[in-house]
């Protein structure tokens, strides 16, 4: 994937959504795109293929749908019992779904997925989830489906938690279904500097933003825009999408507008 930023070339924010009813809110609140969780297409773990109504509530959307999150909500892909032909015939279910949609691109975040028990090898952990994404690439590539890595925080999971982790697994996968992707709500969970997104460049296909929340002081305008700026800066003209509230906005319209404008001065920044 052509990273490098031309005239013609802008980074797209998006709005991730509860609903499928919500898509023309999207587009009235200025969003390019809408992300849904594999459920709004009718798929889940337990079963499921893709409903005609979610397809056609997709095809007559005002925006398009061309990102999923919420990849494996209760299955393992790490551990000492794991039943890979379940998480197998899932994957081809889902995949085959958001072939039909049109939807390229789903991020597995999923950190319980892969949240590692007590004395077991961290190194088996590793091969499991490389064997997973391995499976993943046998049967997204055919299907015109990418897997976009996430690292998740420290809390949530207790592998693979950082951009350079999640940079290794990539490489250590090598297929080109296989990619990265950045988040702004994990990186300010771990208090992981946005510097270690310049590495990432090569490999990311996507991004979310959403405020930490937990605690935490509310988070910033100017790191809203540092964020923006340091993907850009890796070379990454791709998909941000807001996944949750961001306070400092007064409303969707105020935030994406406001992300809009970040992305587009951190590209003439470059």
């Amino acid at each position: 994937m052509d990273h490098e930023a031309t005239e013609s070339v802008a980074m797209e924010i998006g709005l991730l959504i509860g609903s499928l009813d919500q898509l023309e809110n999207v587009a009235a609140w200025g969003y390019d795109y809408a992300e849904i969780s594999p459920g709004l297409l009718g798929i889940d773990e337990a079963g499921g293929t893709i409903e005609q109504k979610a397809l056609e509530q997709i095809q007559g959307s005002p925006v398009p749908v061309t990102a999923m999150c919420g990849f494996l909500a209760r299955s393992k892909v790490v551990g000492p019992e794991i039943d890979n032909a379940h998480v197998r015939d899932y994957v081809i279910r889902l995949f085959d779904a958001m072939q039909q949609a049109g939807v390229p691109v789903i991020g597995y975040g999923s950190g319980g997925s892969r949240f590692v028990p007590d004395e077991f090898s961290r190194d088996r952990a590793l091969g499991q989830v490389n064997d997973f994404l391995q499976m993943c690439a046998d049967l997204g590539e055919p299907r015109g489906v990418q897997v976009a890595l996430e690292p998740y925080n420290y809390d949530d999971a207790n592998l693979i938690n950082t951009v350079p982790e999640g940079i290794e697994m990539v490489q250590k996968v090598s297929r080109p279904g296989i990619q990265l992707m950045a988040d702004f709500f994990h990186m300010r969970l771990n208090g992981e500097s946005f510097d270690t997104l310049a590495a990432a460049g090569p490999y990311l296909i996507h991004a979310h933003i959403a405020e930490p929340g937990r605690g935490r002081p509310q988070t910033t305008p100017a790191e809203h825009a540092a964020y923006l700026r340091a993907l850009c800066e890796a070379g990454y003209y791709g998909r941000v999408t807001q996944t949750g509230d961001l306070p400092a906005y007064d409303s969707p319209t105020e935030a994406a507008a406001a992300l809009k404008r970040f992305a587009r001065e951190g590209g003439e920044r470059k």
